[in-house]
């Protein structure tokens, strides 16, 4: 076996080329792509996440890889753009190390990380003049990328020029490489494109950051369902962070590159048992979801200043456990509108909270317009906690709430889980159950919400719970004073009733 190592396509012969056959307007738009690189909503929350483990979950062909490799390509050059206000890699780390920045790139096998990961960053080395055309400009590329040995076109490294004049180096690597090839060097920053499925290639990568302090970026659809590696991120452990970006947040009409219209066609090329992942970024579900009713038949765009004022207004909420740790359980809560006569249930607004207090949820809640309408609470805010002798419930009532005087419960009593699942699965079914649809993480409870061994798994069902609590207790709702304005409460100045009457009717204190 020879020593000699392969080497790729020269890039300082293709940039000879470039500039002697291209316009400087042409050589930008080739080769140096990132310069074109406008984020979406989704795309830019994510940039700016400072986490030391992030999380990009997305649908399959929206962009999460386009987005991950402009990260990848941002820190290994250490260079950022000015909307930029994620973690920065502009200085070498503390440690003796011939280069300032040391990447490391992996996904599946290696036709996925050469296809994927590689590609984007690089281009098509398997194209003529393909180098350069990718997320790292050619300018930043010293001299011919190192093959690996006996994979086509499949890189091993790169050497990039930084902004700063200092050198990085990435390199390309497979989950199903042997778990030494993830050991042996400091690592600023690990791209893992897609779930390695175990905890051992992510566990090196982990590793291997501590004495850098540096970040693992993850990008996923998550078809596995949920692997040790997702689990970390569903569990919020610290230092962890994700954002989820679905088609919806990918249209046109949201910035995004898909056009509106193309949606519905595209959703519904994929299987009825994959659609939740593929096009929404849920984990898949396994055994298979709680609620099969699909998303548009339960969703709802109308404006709440279109409800009758008499129609009567409840939240609920679902408590946090665990204070302010990380892997508390989170606050939720719902706000629903019901119309009595068709007994349909409109829910407007939701509030997901995690390593929050009490006063903060509160705080949360008391921002909508129908804050004080009653809140009902499930039976476990009965019981006492936030390290004191007072109840959930009554903390809430304290801290200014409207809070029923009792827990939830379906008006022939009890409050049995399975039967709070069924009732909300029979207003689905017949649409007396509505969701608004921008409400975006009740949509990802609902997508990711499943049975193990016949048994709903309750994880991240915060908002659920609290949806489930507020229709067994959508008896209890009340109508908010008819002249209240904003949000549909008052009367059409049609009206002839108690016209020149200087009080209020139902309250009976004066105007």
């Amino acid at each position: 076996m020879t020593d000699e190592v392969e080497q790729g396509p020269d890039a300082n012969e293709i940039r000879r080329h470039a500039k002697r056959m291209l316009t400087e307007l042409e050589y930008r738009k080739r080769y140096r792509r990132i310069d074109y690189y406008r984020p979406n909503q989704k795309q830019l929350e994510f940039h700016n996440l400072i986490a030391s483990e992030k999380m990009f979950r997305a649908g399959n062909q929206l962009g999460k890889t386009h987005c991950v490799g402009a990260q990848m390509a941002f820190d290994a050059l250490g260079s950022y753009p000015s909307w930029y206000r994620g973690r920065r890699f502009e200085t070498p780390p503390p440690i003796e190390r011939p280069f300032d920045f040391l990447g490391w790139v992996a996904s599946t096998t290696s036709t996925t990380t050469r296809d994927g990961a590689q590609t984007k960053l690089l281009g098509d080395v398997r194209q003529e003049d393909g180098l350069g055309t990718g997320m790292i400009p050619l300018d930043h590329i010293v001299g011919r990328p190192t093959m690996a040995r006996g994979i086509s076109d499949f890189c091993d490294s790169v050497t990039l020029l930084r902004e700063n004049g200092g050198r990085a180096l990435i390199r390309f690597k497979t989950f199903e490489m042997d778990r030494k090839a993830f050991q042996g060097e400091s690592v600023d920053a690990a791209w893992l494109d897609e779930d390695p499925g175990d905890d051992s290639v992510y566990g090196e990568c982990l590793a291997r950051l501590t004495a850098t302090r540096g970040q693992i970026v993850f990008s996923a659809t998550p078809t596995l369902g949920t692997t040790p590696v997702r689990k970390r991120f569903k569990e919020h452990l610290s230092g962890t962070a994700e954002v989820l970006m679905t088609i919806d947040d990918c249209v046109a009409s949201r910035g995004g590159h898909i056009p509106d219209e193309d949606v519905p066609v595209i959703v519904a090329r994929y299987k009825a048992n994959e659609r939740a992942t593929r096009a929404y970024g849920a984990d898949a579900t396994g055994e298979g979801a709680v609620f099969e009713i699909p998303e548009d038949a339960i969703k709802h765009s109308r404006d709440p200043a279109t409800f009758p004022w008499y129609w009567p207004w409840l939240w609920a909420v679902d408590f946090s456990h665990g204070g302010m740790s990380a892997q508390a359980h989170p606050f939720a809560a719902v706000l629903g509108c019901w119309d009595r006569d068709a007994d349909c249930i409109y829910i407007v607004h939701a509030i997901r909270m995690r390593q929050a207090l009490p006063v903060m949820h509160v705080a949360a809640v008391k921002q909508h317009v129908c804050w004080d309408a009653p809140v009902a609470w499930p039976h476990d805010g009965g019981h006492t906690g936030f390290e004191s002798t007072e109840t959930f419930a009554a903390t809430y009532k304290r801290l200014g709430l409207n809070m029923r005087g009792t827990h939830a419960t379906f008006p022939r009593g009890g409050f049995n889980f399975e039967s709070g699942i069924t009732e909300i699965e029979q207003r689905l079914a017949t649409g007396r159950l509505k969701i608004a649809s921008h409400l975006a993480e009740i949509f990802d409870e609902y997508r990711g919400y499943h049975r193990v061994n016949g048994l709903v798994h309750k994880v991240d069902d915060d908002l659920l719970s609290a949806i489930r609590v507020l229709c067994m207790d959508i008896r209890y709702a009340k109508a908010l004073a008819p002249e209240r304005a904003g949000i549909g409460f008052r009367r059409p100045d049609t009206s002839t009733v108690a016209k020149n009457v200087d009080f209020n009717l139902f309250t009976g204190e004066a105007f």
